[in-house]
């Protein structure tokens, strides 16, 4: 269904309703609803609820919270495998960045539960409750055992990549303990979905953050044959990731117990299929959006030494500004679909939200724009003064992004509530690689602008990316078809 079809009504039962129309006789969008004369930005924030304000922040920080500590984990099995040599790094890059392709392909499958399962807990649907979370469970399934069977074989497909023999062998063991891992961790995304739908994040957030110094003591034990045990190395880090999911995974499992959150319900094929109508176009546009920085990374280390420092520096804090990117999504479709479109509270939502968005948009940029060179100065003590500037700048051009960015994230998870999936999907194939992609290229080759170059190509696509989500979230009428039923857009 399209979004300008759509537009005009929704389901709900058997019944059809009229969206509200305005005096042109077109149905009423939420920024079409009454307000007193002054600035956009007036208007907005005249349109924001406090209580909605704090609703969305005690979602979107545990949530941004959640997304940092992940980071953290990572950051930790990077710096404790370094320690096995270059070739050993390499290897654990190479095969950790083939296992994040897929992972983030399946998580955003995964997360098309999110609304339906937010509407269901809203309305107090026990019984429909019950069907998702065994219409999750299978999903998972769906996912985890093609794709713990393809990154078996990952030594043999980045051999056929291209990858150095090497690199592929020293990276085996690792890779196969991850092939494993991503069983338990799909099931932990089916849960983190759900507890985030019914807006208890705050205990994902502990339980993760019980993890990182379990996963860096497992790592040592592990990888270095601690107590006795067998060295492993950097298999060791792969095991490791292994059995803190499985800790994790039983650990959300009684929490889940724990709020109300347990039990089955019969087999609803209408169900599977609802999650993966809204979920794979949510999977493709993150996978989108990955997919350009993960290939600009590797780009950038083929121009020069520079420029591949530079685009270090700056990938790491865009990651950290990414973790509020998903905070205020995860948090904005939460809040929107737990939201009966008749109800009329949906403009709190939406206008609540873009003023966060606006808020921690300026907030972050002026952060970076202060920390710009105090950061490239420590990060690369020791490095030629050109590598310094150039990071400088590829900050500032980084802190100009955060401006649309948060904005842009907000109106896609505002859109994702209502199962506006698919047009989303397209915004972030336009935005990532029909604009940044030939960009890149563009003021790398003809300008030979380096690092700086793919940084103004990534911003353009951002900006891009943003401003459609924003448009098409101003065309979304107040009274949007409600997620729970599932259809597709």
């Amino acid at each position: 269904m399209r979004l300008a079809d759509a537009s005009h009504r929704y389901r709900k039962g058997a019944e059809v309703i009229s969206a509200p129309s305005t005096a042109k006789g077109n149905p009423m969008t939420y920024f079409d609803m009454p307000r007193a004369p002054g600035s956009p930005l007036r208007h907005a924030a005249r349109n924001v609820s406090k209580a909605e304000a704090w609703a969305v922040l005690r979602l979107a920080v545990p949530l941004t919270g959640l997304a940092l500590v992940n980071m953290a984990m990572s950051v930790t099995d990077t710096l404790m495998t370094a320690a096995f040599g270059v070739e050993a790094l390499a290897a654990v890059a190479v095969a950790s960045d083939f296992y994040s392709i897929f992972f983030y392909l399946a998580v955003g499958c995964i997360g098309g539960l999110g609304p339906l399962y937010a509407a269901a807990h809203a309305s107090g649907h026990a019984d429909r409750l019950a069907r998702l979370r065994t219409a999750g469970t299978i999903t998972c399934a769906l996912l985890a055992v093609p794709i713990c069977g393809l990154l078996w074989q990952t030594p043999a497909l980045l051999s056929l990549l291209g990858i150095d023999n090497d690199i592929a062998d020293a990276g085996t063991g690792y890779v196969r303990a991850m092939a494993l891992t991503v069983i338990p961790m799909l099931a932990v995304g089916v849960l983190r979905t759900r507890l985030t739908a019914i807006e208890r994040p705050g205990v994902m957030l502990r339980i993760t953050l019980c993890a990182v110094p379990l996963n860096a003591i497992f790592n040592y034990v592990l990888m270095y044959g601690a107590f006795g045990l067998p060295e492993l190395g950097v298999t060791g880090a792969g095991v490791s990731s292994l059995l803190v999911g499985v800790l994790t995974l039983a650990a959300l499992m009684r929490e889940a117990r724990r709020v109300g959150d347990s039990g089955s319900g019969r087999v609803d094929p209408e169900d599977v299929a609802a999650i993966f109508r809204i979920g794979v176009p949510i999977g493709i546009a993150t996978l989108a959006e990955v997919g350009i920085y993960l290939g600009a990374t590797i780009y950038a280390a083929s121009l020069s030494v520079t420029d591949a420092a530079a685009h270090a520096v700056a990938i790491r804090l865009a990651g950290i500004s990414y973790a509020f990117y998903f905070g205020l999504q995860q948090a904005s479709m939460t809040r929107l679909a737990r939201v009966d479109p008749e109800s009329g509270r949906g403009g709190d939502v939406v206008g609540t939200t873009m003023v966060l968005g606006m808020a921690i948009g300026l907030s972050v940029c002026a952060t970076l724009l202060v920390a710009a060179a105090p950061i490239s100065n420590y990060a690369l003590q020791g490095s030629p003064p050109a590598a310094v500037g150039i990071a400088i700048t590829v900050i500032g051009v980084l802190a100009l992004t955060e401006l649309f960015g948060p904005a842009g994230a907000g109106a896609a998870g505002l859109l994702r509530a209502r199962a506006v999936t698919r047009p989303v999907m397209v915004y972030s194939l336009i935005g990532n690689w029909l604009v940044s992609g030939p960009l890149i290229a563009f003021f790398t080759i003809v300008f030979d602008m380096g690092a700086i170059g793919i940084w103004i190509a990534m911003a353009t696509g951002t900006i891009v990316y943003s401003g459609l989500c924003v448009w098409a979230l101003r065309n979304l009428p107040a009274a949007r078809q409600a997620a729970s039923d599932g259809s597709p857009t």
